[in-house]
């Protein structure tokens, strides 16, 4: 019997984590796309970051499979562990080369450490949360998360307007060195999990019910519509001639948002549950609207609905999962969920690239996927009443 003290040590250190990791993390896609144009690299190269989430995604897949299947405590544990000291490594590592293949590449492994550790951590988070509610507790690591998202950013636009992108990057080291510290903490703590003490599932996609395929349909289609922030950040850099500290700044904007919303939004789900889904849409297409048509003196406004966006899917779309999959399962279904969402990313991404330079087209194709996404959110919300 594991001491509630302890879990909820556990709970707030996996929060300190994810907040050292995102520093490192965001900060280095804050200036993603504006580095990629530094480089001269094509408007390719920012969407192949894109393939990066996907192929990060990919290994989420495996990673819950594994998790799932073997459900020992070493592989769980040891996927967070490794999926983190990737992220701490790679990012850093980017400010000493000026070859842009090497640079999405680097971001590219990145993504495949969040593969590794996501839907393990996951699954402890949704363990070690059940005590104050499932909405709650992912909107709260969402906060901290998102500290770490705001702060990161905003370290790396300071820092470049004095030393540059290779110190910016290489100062990211220290968050990244600090996470895999606070790692082992909460492993120590918290070595036996009950997803691994459970009984073994056989090898088999059976047993998700219609409400978490119609979800996970409905999820994908929203990110066909959601722009990536290294192809954001490509087009601020390209199209509107912003400078790389400045996108950094607004991408911190937009992190300080999601940090905001990110208990509020947690609650809220607790009390609507998938209700609350019905709000997400409606922000994309406001999103692309603001980045592409906004005066840049108030160009930090495409920050707030895009920051928004970003919350609901590392806070309450996780934790819809959690509310639609039995606990056995979750490990998979954390998986399964985030290859489709990386497959249809990543492929939203180029349709993206391929219309850059034409706003109007932007918005129409985000009109359009955010009104289909609504759609099938709505069909999920009348069968969860039902």
């Amino acid at each position: 019997m594991v001491d509630k003290h302890r879990v909820v040590m556990v709970f707030l250190i996996l929060g300190l984590v994810s907040l050292f990791a995102d520093m490192v993390y965001e900060g280095g896609r804050s200036i993603s796309g504006a580095y990629l144009a530094e480089l001269n690299a094509p408007a390719s190269s920012s969407a192949l970051i894109g393939v990066g989430e996907f192929l990060g995604l990919v290994f989420r897949f495996f990673s819950g499979y594994i998790s799932a299947v073997i459900q020992s405590p070493l592989v769980l544990w040891g996927s967070v562990f490794l999926g983190y000291a990737i992220t701490a490594l790679c990012i850093p590592l980017i400010g000493f080369t000026s070859s842009w293949e090497i640079v999405v590449l680097l971001y590219v492994l990145d993504r495949v450490g969040k593969g590794l550790r996501a839907p393990a951590r996951d699954v402890v988070l949704a363990e070690v949360s059940e005590g104050i509610g499932v909405g709650r507790g992912f909107g709260v690591h969402e906060l901290l998360d998102q500290l770490g998202a705001f702060i990161g950013p905003l370290i790396v636009s300071i820092v470049l307007v004095y030393y540059g992108y290779r110190v910016a990057y290489f100062t990211l080291l220290i968050p990244g060195l600090i996470s895999l510290i606070l790692v082992a903490t909460a492993w120590t703590l918290y070595p036996r999990p009950k997803a691994t003490t459970t009984r073994r599932p056989g090898l088999t996609l059976k047993g998700y019910n219609k409400g978490f395929w119609l979800y996970t349909i409905a999820t994908c289609i929203l990110a066909l519509g959601f722009i990536h922030w290294s192809i954001a950040s490509y087009y601020l850099r390209q199209f509107r001639g912003l400078p790389g500290e400045t996108i950094g700044l607004i991408y911190a904007v937009a992190m300080l948002v999601d940090a905001l919303v990110a208990v509020p939004l947690g609650v809220l789900f607790d009390k609507a549950k998938v209700k609350v889904l019905l709000l997400i849409p409606l922000l994309i297409p406001f999103s692309i609207g603001l980045l592409v048509y906004t005066p840049i003196e108030l160009i930090y406004l495409a920050a707030i609905p895009w920051g928004i966006v970003m919350c609901s899917e590392e806070s309450i779309m996780r934790a819809t999962i959690a509310v639609l999959v039995e606990p056995s399962k979750r490990p998979l279904a954390y998986g399964l969920f985030g290859l489709l969402f990386g497959s249809i990313w990543a492929l939203g991404g180029f349709i993206y690239t391929a219309i850059l330079g034409s706003p109007v087209y932007m918005v129409i194709y985000a009109v359009a996927t955010s009104l289909l996404s609504l759609y099938l959110y709505y069909l999920l919300v009348e069968s969860w009443i039902e």
